[in-house]
């Protein structure tokens, strides 16, 4: 059965290294354009996130890939602003699968921060690790099972990263990402308020039309490293 993320899983062989750099990500953009257009979508953000003291407002696009599902491109949009840096950006999506759904690099072009969506190999999510030392890992998740499955792989790592490592588990409450995926429209005003372990979303309606849809639900962080991220 398929992934209902719209990630694929599982798969023998082996694995290649993980270590993509700006040009990995322009070529897996381009390999996407050649094969299937892309939808590309607009999230006029205003995020306040109160624990980490950030309030920013800006805009992030995100390219919806044909076999993407909308769960999907609403999670990568949702963990945009949980994990919020000037720096991060959207991965080349599903058209390479060693790639992040989302990444930060600092100024040397060295990775910072790695993201996964709707599911996470924990062999993909050593192999990182071991690529990237100055990475920290998230896991923005939904289903229960994927977050078993990513928690069991860890436990079965015979060493652990070397170094500070910050693997970040997030759960994101499926109610609130179904109602987020019923919005299909393609440019989107969001109102996004993180406190705590709770999201608030204010949708403003398109068109210019009265009132707005106004969303919450809990986001559960967990550090199975035992190593949170130093914020």
């Amino acid at each position: 059965m398929g992934d209902p993320m719209g990630r694929k899983t599982g798969g023998g062989g082996a694995k290649k290294p993980v270590h993509p750099g700006p040009e990995l990500a322009r070529i897996g953009l381009l390999c996407c354009a050649m094969a299937l257009p892309s939808t590309r979508y607009e999230f006029r953000l205003r995020l306040s996130h109160v624990d980490r003291g950030i309030d920013w407002q800006g805009s992030a696009i995100a390219a919806r890939h044909p076999s993407e599902t909308a769960e999907h491109l609403m999670l990568r949009v949702l963990a945009y602003c949980l994990l919020f840096d000037e720096r991060l950006e959207f991965g080349p999506g599903l058209c390479d699968p060693e790639a992040a759904d989302l990444w930060a690099r600092d100024l040397t072009g060295q990775i910072t921060t790695w993201v996964e969506c709707g599911a996470a190999d924990p062999d993909k999510v050593r192999r990182v690790f071991l690529h990237h030392s100055a990475a920290q890992v998230h896991a923005v998740l939904v289903d229960p099972r994927r977050c078993d499955e990513l928690l069991s792989g860890v436990a079965t790592w015979k060493k652990t990263p070397r170094g500070r490592a910050v693997l970040g588990v997030w759960m994101v409450d499926p109610t609130l990402l179904a109602q987020l995926a019923g919005r299909e429209e393609r440019r989107q005003t969001w109102n996004v308020t993180l406190v705590g372990d709770h999201a608030y979303i204010e949708i403003e309606r398109a068109g210019g039309d009265a009132g707005s849809l106004c969303l919450d639900g809990p986001i559960a962080a967990s550090f199975p490293l035992d190593v949170p991220p130093g914020r």
